[in-house]
């Protein structure tokens, strides 16, 4: 049974709009609504259904901005809606438009469509009025997972298949179409400036880097104490210098730039129940860069260790089989465009962004909770919080092992 809640003026509006356009008839339709669970990170979730008697019932879910300026400001939110109205509106439907003119249709198993359908998307700067109205996913069944739980391969290798396919509609563009690529290259990188600029996240770069430096101790890990003590008053600044999308040529792609576990679904096999589908959510952070920190970032923040270690060779040639398959269909000749030992030199040449990133993100993934950051190094003896710390500290050492082989920040 569906609550109802407060809609922003203008969405209510837009949703009328839709109603009609989809055929119900003024008057005779219902619009009901109720909050999604929890709160977006950037927005508010409303799913709202359109109903009339005997017809389909239309599910929808609005995400707009909190109708708080405090609120608005505190995180940066009307830079990160653009960012994504901008993708659904201009970007994505280039990749759609390149595909079909490839004869890469929506039931194409090489065709990129990993993304919920949108019925409107609109930002107005002047007004602090924005709006992303998408299909309800929840009558797909599809599901995200606990981003408590890391990914094991099958999920992480169907993950693959998709960022292949989106990269190589990435490289058409480049090739097929270059005035529309320029869209694609416009698409800075959003996350180090939100991080060093938002109310919210900007103190804990300082903290996040002490806390990471005080696991090690002992005398032949002191090297890495004192970087992460070097970088505390600098980080984003060196991670944004790292992250200059000309450094990412010749390879440079559309990316995701926001991959991990809660912005992604997944169906499954009623009777095996093996992930068999998969699409990206939430494209706020979506940048021109190289294809690798998407799925980099996914498995060195919330992927199984084993992963990286035992079975990363595996999921780097299910990616490119997956790009090389879907370029081809473009005519693009993948060897020559994108090689496959690219990927190591761009891994090595990106992948400390990831351990920038950890230490934002591990604190939140190993479950540290807030009275444990008064006072950490008496809290973390404690028994209260010794299971969250010693996760902490266990997936902050995989992370440092796991990312020695890259360039410095």
């Amino acid at each position: 049974m569906f609550s109802v809640v407060q809609l922003p003026h203008f969405v209510e509006q837009k949703l009328a709009e839709i109603a009609l356009r989809e055929g119900y008839m003024q008057g005779s339709y219902r619009i009901e609504q109720e909050t999604c669970s929890g709160k977006g990170f950037i927005g508010q979730l409303v799913r709202v259904s359109i109903s009339e008697p005997d017809k389909r019932t239309l599910a929808l879910v609005c995400k707009f901005p909190p109708q708080d300026g405090v609120e608005r400001e505190r995180y940066n939110c009307m830079v990160l809606f653009e960012r994504e109205i901008l993708v659904y509106r201009e970007i994505l439907p280039e990749f759609e438009r390149i595909q079909l003119e490839y004869g890469l249709g929506r039931d194409s198993s090489e065709g990129f469509w990993n993304y919920p359908k949108c019925y409107w998307a609109s930002y107005d700067e002047k007004r602090q009025e924005s709006v992303l109205i998408m299909e309800d996913l929840g009558g797909r069944k599809l599901q995200t997972k606990d981003c408590f739980v890391p990914l094991d391969f099958e999920h992480s290798h169907l993950l693959m298949q998709v960022l292949g396919k989106m990269t190589a509609c990435s490289f058409a563009l480049r090739e097929k179409k270059p005035e529309v690529f320029t869209k694609i290259r416009k698409l800075n990188d959003l996350l180090s400036s939100v991080v060093m600029t938002t109310d919210r996240m900007k103190p804990l770069s300082r903290s996040n880097c002490e806390l990471a430096a005080s696991i090690f101790q002992e005398p032949n890990e002191l090297h890495i104490r004192d970087k992460f003590l070097s970088l505390r008053d600098g980080i984003w600044e060196k991670t944004r210098v790292l992250m200059d999308s000309d450094k990412a040529e010749p390879y440079g792609a559309f990316t995701h730039g926001d991959c991990w576990t809660n912005n992604i679904m997944f169906g499954y096999d009623p009777i095996t129940k093996s992930p068999n589908e998969i699409l990206l959510l939430d494209f706020q952070m979506a940048r021109y860069s190289t294809p690798v920190l998407d799925f980099l970032g996914c498995f060195n923040q919330c992927g199984e260790v084993s992963l990286r270690r035992e079975r990363l060779t595996e999921l780097l040639e299910t990616f490119y089989s997956s790009f090389a398959t879907t370029f081809r269909k473009f005519g693009g000749d993948p060897e020559s465009s994108f090689p496959y030992e690219a990927i190591e030199q761009q891994m090595c040449r990106f992948g400390m962004q990831t351990v920038a990133m950890g230490t934002y993100c591990i604190p939140i993934l190993a479950q540290l909770k807030p009275d444990f950051f008064e006072d950490s190094e008496r809290n973390r003896k404690c028994e209260t919080h010794r299971a969250q710390w010693e996760r902490y500290e266990q997936m902050m050492r995989d992370l440092v092992r796991d990312t020695e082989r890259f360039d410095d920040l």
